[in-house]
This record gives C-alpha cells, sequence and structure tokens, in this order.
C-alpha cells in the first residue's frame, strides 16, 4: 500500500510538472478572458460588503421611474445591515402602495434638485422593519465610478407622526431615569417619514454633487470629491468630520448616541440641562446634527423645510426636576445663517443643472 501510495505521488508531481510546463508554453496563446475565467476559479469571492458597493448587486435599471424603484430591499443587502448593526431581527418589509404614494408626495415638497438628482443616481428606496433608527443611506460605484446610493428607511415612520418619531429619537440619547424626558414639537400634520425621507435624501445628494468635503468617513479617499460646493463654510465649523472647531463644540457632545447604537445611551438625565445649554450656544440645528458635517448638512435642510417651507414648529421640550427647559434651535442667529447659506447651496446645484 505504502509503495502504490508513493507512485501515485510520484506520478502527480510529474503530471503537475508536465501540466506546468505546458501552460507556460501556450499561455501567450489563450485569449485573455479565457485566462482570467480559469484563474477566477482559485480565487476567493469578494466579501458582500464589497459586492454591494457596485451597482450590479441592486438590478439597476437607468431611466426608470422612481415608484418602480421603491421596492423590497435585495436578501444580501439585509443580511449585510442584521450583520452591521448586530441585528438579527431586522426584516425586509415590502411597501404597499399606499406606503409609496405617501412617499412619493413627500418627495415632491424637496427641492427640485433631488429628483434630478434620483433619477440618475437612486439604486433604490427600500423598507426595513426594526431598523434602529430611521434611516440609512449607503453609497455604491459603476464601472467608472460614478457614485450612485440606496436608501433604507424605517416603516414605522409611515405610521408615526413626525413629532413622535422626533421625541423618540432625541429621548434615545439618554439613560432613562423615571423622572424626566425629552420631546420634541414639530407638529403633527405629517408622518415621521417625511423626516426620514429629507434626511437620508440630503445624505444622497451630499454623495453625488459633493456639497459637504465628504459625505461618509468610511468612503474611500478614492471616492472623495477633490472640491466641493461647501468645504471652506463646513470647515468654519468642523475641524475634520466629526470633529468641531473648538469654538463649535460643547459640553458632553462627544457623549451622544442614538437608537442604542454606539454602546448608548452614556448620558443621564440629570446631564441633560448642561447638555442642551451647549447645543443652545452653538451652530447646530440639533444634537444629531453636532456628530459630524454630514449630519450636520442633513438636519439644517431637514429642518429649514420643515419650519420654513411647510411652517411647522420646531421646539425641544426637556422636563424633569425644576422648571421645563425649551429651545428652537433654528431661531438661533449662527443656526439661522448655516441653514440660509445650505439652502442657498441646493439653488445653485438646481440652477448649474439647467445650464
Amino acid at each position: 500500500m505504502k509503495k502504490l501510495l508513493k507512485i501515485i505521488s510520484i506520478t502527480l508531481a510529474v503530471l503537475a510538472v508536465l501540466a506546468g510546463a505546458i501552460v507556460v508554453k501556450v499561455l501567450p496563446e489563450l485569449p485573455a478572458l479565457l485566462f482570467y475565467k480559469a484563474k477566477s476559479v482559485f480565487v476567493k469571492p469578494p466579501p458582500p460588503e464589497k459586492t454591494l458597493s457596485r451597482i450590479e448587486a441592486y438590478g439597476f435599471a437607468p431611466g426608470s421611474r422612481l415608484e418602480d424603484r421603491i421596492t423590497i430591499m435585495p436578501p444580501a443587502l439585509l443580511e449585510h445591515y442584521r450583520s452591521w448593526d448586530k441585528a438579527p431581527e431586522y426584516e425586509s418589509y415590502s411597501p404597499s402602495a399606499a406606503d409609496k404614494a405617501l412617499l412619493l408626495g413627500y418627495f415632491k415638497l424637496l427641492p427640485p434638485i433631488y429628483r434630478n438628482v434620483f433619477e440618475a443616481r437612486c439604486l433604490g428606496i427600500f423598507f426595513m422593519k426594526n431598523l434602529k433608527g430611521n434611516g440609512i443611506t449607503t453609497w455604491a460605484v459603476d464601472a467608472a465610478q460614478n457614485i450612485y446610493f440606496h436608501i433604507t428607511l424605517n416603516p414605522a415612520s409611515l405610521t408615526a407622526d413626525l413629532s413622535a418619531t422626533l421625541s423618540a429619537r432625541e429621548a434615545s440619547c439618554f439613560i432613562p431615569d423615571g423622572k424626566s424626558s425629552v420631546t420634541v414639537d414639530t407638529g403633527k400634520k405629517y408622518k415621521g417619514l417625511l423626516y426620514g425621507l429629507f434626511h437620508e435624501a440630503t445624505h444622497a445628494v451630499d454623495y453625488v454633487k459633493g456639497v459637504t468635503p465628504w459625505a461618509d468617513d468610511t468612503m474611500p479617499l478614492s471616492l472623495r470629491p477633490s472640491e466641493t460646493l461647501a468645504h471652506d463654510f463646513f470647515m468654519i465649523i468642523w475641524k475634520h468630520f466629526s470633529i468641531p472647531q473648538p469654538a463649535a463644540d460643547y459640553l458632553l457632545r462627544d457623549k451622544i448616541t442614538f437608537y442604542g447604537l454606539n454602546n448608548g445611551p452614556k448620558i443621564p438625565f440629570s446631564e441633560a440641562p448642561r447638555l442642551y445649554a451647549g447645543l443652545n450656544g452653538s451652530p447646530f440645528p440639533s444634537l444629531y446634527g453636532s456628530m459630524s458635517w454630514a449630519e450636520d448638512f442633513a438636519e439644517l435642510v431637514t429642518l429649514s423645510i420643515i419650519t420654513r417651507d411647510l411652517g411647522q414648529p420646531y421646539k425641544i421640550t426637556l422636563r424633569g426636576p425644576g422648571k421645563p427647559i425649551v429651545l428652537e434651535p433654528l431661531r438661533s442667529k449662527s443656526v439661522k445663517t448655516s441653514a440660509a447659506m445650505v439652502m442657498k447651496v441646493l439653488e445653485y446645484l438646481q440652477m448649474d443643472e439647467k445650464l
């Protein structure tokens, strides 16, 4: 038996040498595509996140109607988000005709540049049940490295009103103590979907048009814009993606978390008065907007449209021991200036599209 195994081993070794010699001899004559195909059998497939960063993963049909892109999310993307957030409870949600109609109705309330961007670069708008938050916007690229995007929204926002949705977000920043609460009043005319859509759609415009220095701190350097529309403006307030200039920073800002992500919440309600005092003296429109320049941009635009264009309030009320604390961040001079600036940028983008 040992002799037989030895003969087999020697035979295989000889065959391998001969095969190698043949390959070396004929390789110059093989078409490149055939060689690539043979080689690919031995190459590990790319990780899911690498595959999902290409538009081919989404069955994108250029020129398709936007309403046809509001659909059920690809299974691979669902698994990616479950793994990313360590959330096996995430489930795909198939939007009904009424859900789509509501979304499209709200979409019409956005500045015209949004439609141009979405028609050209949106790979899909999906819904995911039990999402930790209101939405996610993620980039993907084509073969020429042009940036596209897809949006995932929380279907709970289809039924909850806008104030309830933003109040839940704000409260998730704090460790509950049974004595204190925080609420956000943005009226009851609109559903929470309006906030999620406006906020995530603004990230999408940022990805494609390059408003902030870059829209996502996880993006490869090669995909970040070499020139951006409002780089100088954001660098007045921000030192880096998530680090404000010292004059814009405030106490406890670095402890802010939402929706239980990043090991949160980390801030007890007893510290909320100090936190909001800091926000009140800052150029940021919300706690959420003070986490990065990308969130700053999305919050400035979203809250500006809600208050300026739709005529809804934006008021934060902190209740606990003592007198309630009420803030209206968009009445701050510095926030007003920032909001006016970013809305002008969107107007410029639209004019530029017409040139």
